[in-house]
């Protein structure tokens, strides 16, 4: 039996290794493959950690003292200004360009199309950007950058929001009377200083889209610890009209309440999903718009070939398994992740149910999900480095969550 010292040690160190490799050893590229191994198996530590760690205690939000909630109040406060000041000057770095980067300019394109009521030419052709782009983003991706659109404000200030909630949620999680708890807030402050500081390395801020991704996957932690079945599928439906990361994970865990015999919650979660699926993409959208984007798998390994030709850096350089592939591999790569992606979740879900009549886990659902992230992010077809702190914020937020947790013991 592991001493409640030992699996907080192992949890932080694991968590450390993770973001080290995400950050700083990034600056190091001869050590890229390395670091790619390194990266993949400590978030694999994470989940196989938490799997020992009893339920945590709720509520996972609550102040031990008034000095705590002040310093609380003083972290965000500081942190609030942090993320808003370094993102006027990322921004202003960075101008508004298809030609730097064309994924917000389409997704501003797509909300300026739903706001004027052309709901059902969302997904046509944005002739203004490479003379034709085809708009590519799922609805729970694009739709949270309407009200900036409405607005008319740089929609990066979408993800600036998202980044403000996510570490202000993280340090309502921490609970200081545990010591470790300030190793998670140093961390977090490594995190949080490489996104700001580097930004032309991983675009985050600067050009990308992902801050809404990391919303819904760090939510969906929360769900997930809460119990709460209409909170787990509605973010879980977020998180896969947005991005298909979650896409194996959704059946493994239907399969988790059936085999647990909840199928009450079972029947809420398909039921959900279809009445989402139905709502918020099919009747609004039309089935043509969804069929284009069935389709779009299969295009990404010419995209990934195009990559590796013009900014072959992507893979050799960063993190992510493709670099071990190369260029001419990335069929198998692909259908590797594809493959990876449905059975490991649905195959974890059932070897631990199974040992659970030998020994006690716990957290399956929260493994399966981290589990899940791991494997589809690394092995994806062109690993940008802004896709990967997804996985990062869903540590932390388990992190935060297990170690404020009183008894932290093997489980038998």
């Amino acid at each position: 039996m592991l001493s409640k010292n030992t699996l907080r040690i192992l949890l932080l160190a694991a968590f450390f290794i993770e973001t080290l490799c995400i950050t700083w050893l990034m600056k190091f590229e001869d050590l890229a493959a390395i670091t790619s191994v390194v990266y993949f198996f400590s978030g694999i530590a994470i989940a196989k950690i938490i799997l020992f760690l009893p339920k945590p205690a709720k509520p996972i939000i609550s102040f031990d003292n008034k000095s705590e909630k002040i310093f609380k109040v003083f972290l965000i406060t500081i942190t609030c200004f942090l993320i808003c000041f370094f993102s006027i000057s990322i921004m202003k770095d960075n101008p508004f360009d298809y030609h730097n980067a064309d994924m917000l300019p389409v997704i501003k394109t797509m909300d300026q199309r739903f706001l004027n009521g052309q709901w059902r030419h969302v997904y046509d052709n944005v002739p203004e950007i490479w003379g034709g782009s085809q708009p590519i983003y799922l609805p729970a991706m694009w739709l949270p950058f309407a009200p900036a659109v409405a607005l008319n404000i740089d929609v990066r200030w979408m993800t600036v929001f998202c980044l403000i909630i996510v570490f202000a949620v993280s340090v309502l999680l921490i609970s200081f009377k545990q010591k470790y708890s300030y190793f998670i807030l140093v961390i977090a402050a490594m995190l949080l200083w490489w996104l700001l500081s580097e930004d032309d390395t991983h675009g985050l801020i600067g050009l990308s889209e992902e801050g809404v991704i990391i919303l819904y996957y760090f939510l969906l932690v929360l769900a997930l610890v809460s119990e709460n079945i209409f909170f787990i599928s509605i973010l879980a439906c977020f998180c896969v009209l947005s991005r298909y990361a979650l896409i194996g994970w959704v059946p493994a865990f239907f399969i988790y309440l059936l085999l647990n015999k909840k199928n009450k919650q079972a029947i809420i979660f398909s039921s959900i999903g279809v009445l989402f699926f139905l709502f918020f993409f099919i009747i609004p959208f039309g089935w043509n718009a969804f069929m284009q984007l069935i389709k779009l798998p299969s295009q990404y390994v010419d995209f990934s070939k195009r990559v590796w030709q013009d900014s072959p850096e992507t893979f050799t350089d960063y993190i992510g398994f493709a670099k071990f592939f190369g260029a001419n591999k990335m069929n198998q790569l692909h259908q590797l992740l594809i493959s990876l992606s449905f059975i490991v979740p649905t195959a974890f879900i059932l070897i631990y149910h199974l040992l659970k009549k030998k020994m006690n886990f716990s957290n399956i659902p929260l493994a399966a999900l981290k589990i899940s992230i791991v494997i589809f992010y690394n092995f994806i077809d062109v690993p940008y480095m802004y896709l990967f702190f997804t996985s990062s914020f869903v540590s932390l937020a388990m992190v935060a969550i297990f170690i404020r947790n009183e008894k932290v013991e093997l489980s038998n």
